[in-house]
Parts: C-alpha cells; sequence; structure tokens
C-alpha cells in the first residue's frame, strides 16, 4: 500500500496507491504506474571533459545532483460537479506554495519538500462523474528523509546512526539554559555561546535561534555511525538528525 500526502500551509491532498476504485469512494487515487521520479535518484549535473589527445575523459572535481522533479497522476471519479470543481480549486491553490510530500509505503516513512512547477489545467481531464489529473512538483533537496530522530547525550557524547544511504544534518536543541556548546564529529567542528533558556541550532545553515555562532565548520553526517562529543552547561540538550536516501 502506498499513500502520498501533499500538505500546504493551507490543505492537506492524500492520494492513495495500490487499490482499485469501489462505488462510493470519492478519495483520489494514483493510477497505475502513476508515479514518476520519486523511486529513481536524479542525474549528476557535472560532464566529463575529454583529455586531449588521450584516451576517456577527466574526472570531476566533484558529483553532484540536481534537483529532483516528482510527477504524480491520479483520478477521482464519482465526483459531482461540484466536487470537482472544488478540487480542481484545491489542486490550483498549491501554487506558490511550500510543499511537503509525506510518501508512506513499505520502506516506511519519507518526506520530501517542493513546489507545484507546472499549471496542473493542461493535465487535468474531466468528464462525467471521473476527473484525472497529474501534479509535477520539483523539490531543490534531491534526498528523502525519514522521521526525526533524537537522543539525549550521554557521558558527552551521543552515538548517531544515519541507516539511509546520504550524508544528513543533524540539529542541536536545548531546553534548559545554555551559554555555551561545543561539538565536534569527524573533520567538523562547532561552538556557539549565548545566554538562553532554549536554543535550536541546524548545522545546515548554521543559524541559531539565539546567541553566536563563533565557529563553524560545520559538515554533514555520512551514512553509518558518527560519534558526537559534545561539551556544554546545558542539562537538557538533544541531538537531532533525520536518515536520508538518494
Amino acid at each position: 500500500m502506498t499513500r502520498i500526502t501533499i500538505a500546504s500551509d493551507v490543505d492537506t491532498l492524500v492520494l492513495n496507491g495500490n487499490r482499485t476504485w469501489q462505488v462510493g469512494d470519492r478519495s483520489m487515487i494514483l493510477k497505475k504506474d502513476g508515479i514518476k521520479g520519486l523511486y529513481g535518484s536524479p542525474d549528476v549535473r557535472e560532464k566529463p571533459l575529454d583529455r586531449p589527445q588521450m584516451d576517456g575523459a577527466y574526472w570531476p572535481s566533484r558529483l553532484t545532483q540536481g534537483a529532483r522533479t516528482i510527477t504524480l497522476d491520479a483520478f477521482a471519479h464519482g465526483l459531482s460537479s461540484v466536487e470537482t470543481m472544488r478540487l480542481i480549486d484545491r489542486l490550483n491553490d498549491l501554487m506558490g506554495r511550500e510543499l511537503s510530500i509525506l510518501v508512506e509505503d513499505s520502506a516506511g516513512q519519507r518526506t520530501l519538500s517542493g513546489w507545484l512547477s507546472a499549471d496542473p489545467e493542461p493535465l487535468m481531464l474531466v468528464t462525467q462523474r471521473h476527473f484525472e489529473f497529474a501534479l509535477i512538483i520539483t523539490c531543490p533537496d534531491p534526498y528523502k528523509y525519514g522521521e526525526w530522530l533524537w537522543q539525549a547525550l550521554h557521558a558527552g557524547s551521543v552515538r548517531v546512526d544515519n541507516t539511509g544511504t546520504a550524508p544528513t544534518w543533524i540539529r542541536f536543541r536545548a531546553s534548559s539554559r545554555i551559554t555555551r556548546l561545543h561539538a565536534v564529529w569527524g573533520d567538523a567542528e562547532i561552538e556557539w555561546e549565548g545566554d538562553t533558556a532554549s536554543l535550536t541550532l541546524d548545522t545546515r545553515d548554521m543559524i541559531p535561534s539565539a546567541g553566536l555562532v563563533t565557529a563553524d565548520w560545520a559538515m554533514p553526517i555520512q551514512p553509518g555511525v558518527t560519534q558526537v562529543t559534545v561539551d556544554t552547561d546545558c542539562t537538557d540538550l538533544r541531538v537531532g538528525f533525520r536518515p536520508a536516501w538518494r
């Protein structure tokens, strides 16, 4: 069973997969093979540069991926003309909004974020009591993320187990008074200072909710197990992360 939930700041649409329509069912159902771009991984952006007067090409200095584009083909059957127009209004209202895409399938729950990148109207088909549509969503971050996992410090460190296949960023959250934070993992090192009763610091952008970052050599957590060593005066500090997949 596959279910895809598309949430904006004002509405939530649920697309159900792996099922057939039944009399009286007014839900939105994904077509067979109606999911494209979700279960693969975007191409790398780098192109090989030919080696002059030699066989082969040079390796790029790094390999990076572009944005992910997802296409969802679905239908709703048995709707009245009024219900169809209301659904069209809801689909059009996704335009210009940040969308959260939650995928629930046999792999568990994985989340992406993006925006509606094509006008839905050319992909709509309205017949008597039957409505077909498709949504094209661009996700600037091509990775798929699992649920947030939070851990408390144990003897000044925490063991982060990224069970995914892609690097991910960690987040620090303090729920009691904190004036200093110093963390090291692998080749990464960060330091923060201030005086606040609560703090959220995401290493992706290193913009703290309070205080000042005094050292920023943040790096993502790679797949596998990483030991994060923390020095702080906070008595209630947690480290969170989301496993990531390409």
